[in-house]
């Protein structure tokens, strides 16, 4: 049996390839249910933290309840139940920070996700918080959005 110069660097490169990806996984990559379900506690927090201002922030409340009932219903959906008393490091924050660190979470939590709907999902609750922001930065007297290209600051600095 003759073998060309082709064919052997052929085999012998498949069988690098084939032998060098053995023992390689892929990263895990969590199921969309998981990414939700982690976006779900900062979202039930900031319904606290507003509850006690209820009723000066009535509107900025409602869609909050909104928003914790949309991503119970996408969890619900993609199987995991929905886990509404997760806390995170931090937790509580004050208000402000809580709604900067949501905007931040749902930006995080896009490429997460496999399902393009719930990339809609997630985006159009990311830009509500981001709303909800500007409006809380308003009533105490701050600038809606201090810098376009700001990272994550503290409340009131």
């Amino acid at each position: 049996m003759s073998l060309r110069r082709r064919e052997f660097l052929g085999a012998v490169a498949a069988g690098v390839l084939i032998g060098g990806c053995a023992g390689e996984q892929d990263p895990a990559i969590p199921p969309d249910g998981d990414v939700l379900n982690a976006l779900l506690p900062g979202e039930v927090q900031a319904l606290r933290e507003l509850e006690q201002r209820r009723p000066e922030l009535e509107d900025i409340w409602s869609q909050d309840q909104h928003h914790v009932s949309v991503l119970r219903k996408a969890i619900a959906a993609l199987g995991p139940a929905p886990d509404m008393v997760g806390t995170r490091a931090g937790d509580p924050l004050p208000l402000l920070e809580r709604k900067q660190r949501n905007v931040f979470d749902y930006v995080a939590a896009l490429p997460r996700l496999a399902d393009p709907e719930l990339r809609v999902l997630v985006m159009e609750l990311a830009a509500s918080e981001a709303e909800h922001l500007a409006a809380l930065r308003l009533a105490v007297g701050e600038e809606p959005v201090p810098d376009a290209f700001a990272g994550f600051t503290a409340a009131g600095a």
